[in-house]
């Protein structure tokens, strides 16, 4: 027996269409998931979600005796569909990017459930030594990620697409990805984290001891975004004493 109430209950208060309901009921069943729950930090219509966005919604799900993410795409959504997200993330889940893919649809796509703080919160509590790892291991993602010309295209905002659980970064959410872009994510990270003015960039440097030539490493994130070599990619890390 299925239990869907989270969702149907939503779905009744915001007047949701009968046939979009329809299909994401089918497609649920379809996928194994046997329960919607009412868990997260978000609170949307009385309930509990893990997450809420312009096109989506994200709720704690069941599929046996194990809990997933649970992305439902909402009616209203600009977007089509969730199958390009799907595909985007099994290519990411390649190269050991992003949550693991549980199974996806057009309207729902089920991933590993990730808990843990998002990177701005994180680096208020970290170790130094942990931090200097999980950058180093991050900036390495992207460059997996930049040498198979899948682009995230959302690391410009780290704070809402990078979590930390366990002392591992997981970067989520490839709605915007797209493949063969000439956006560079290794360009993006290091735009956000190290080169940008704030908090979380202050942070990062004071905590990690990074000292910083602005000028070198300006130029070397533009070569690097020209040639996408590994000679650029290593001389990124040494300056960022993360080689």
């Amino acid at each position: 027996m299925s239990n869907y109430e989270t969702f149907i209950k939503i779905c009744e208060r915001i007047n949701c269409p009968r046939s979009y309901v329809g299909s994401v009921l089918s497609e649920l069943s379809r996928l194994g998931v046997t329960e919607i729950l009412s868990d997260g930090t978000v609170e949307f219509m009385g309930f509990r979600l893990l997450g809420k966005g312009q096109n989506s919604l994200v709720f704690k799900c069941r599929v046996g005796n194990d809990y997933y993410a649970c992305k439902i795409r909402r009616f209203d959504s600009s977007r089509p569909n969730l199958l390009n997200e799907g595909n985007y993330l099994r290519l990411a889940n390649s190269i050991g990017v992003g949550p693991r893919l549980i199974g996806y649809a057009s309207n729902v796509l089920i991933m590993e459930l990730i808990n843990g703080a998002p990177i701005q919160k994180y680096v208020i509590i970290a170790d130094p030594m942990e931090l200097k790892e999980v950058l180093k291991d991050l900036l390495w993602q992207c460059r997996r990620l930049d040498s198979i010309g899948l682009a995230h295209n959302e690391l410009s905002r780290p704070q809402d697409h990078i979590v930390i659980s366990g002392g591992k970064a997981f970067i989520i959410d490839f709605e915007s990805a797209s493949l063969n872009s000439r956006v560079s994510n290794v360009a993006q990270l290091l735009n956000a984290l190290i080169m940008g003015r704030g908090f979380v960039q202050d942070r990062i440097r004071s905590v990690t001891g990074i000292s910083i030539n602005f000028y070198e490493l300006r130029e070397t994130i533009r070569r690097y975004k020209s040639t996408r070599s590994d000679a650029d990619f290593i001389q990124l890390l040494r300056l960022l004493s993360l080689k």
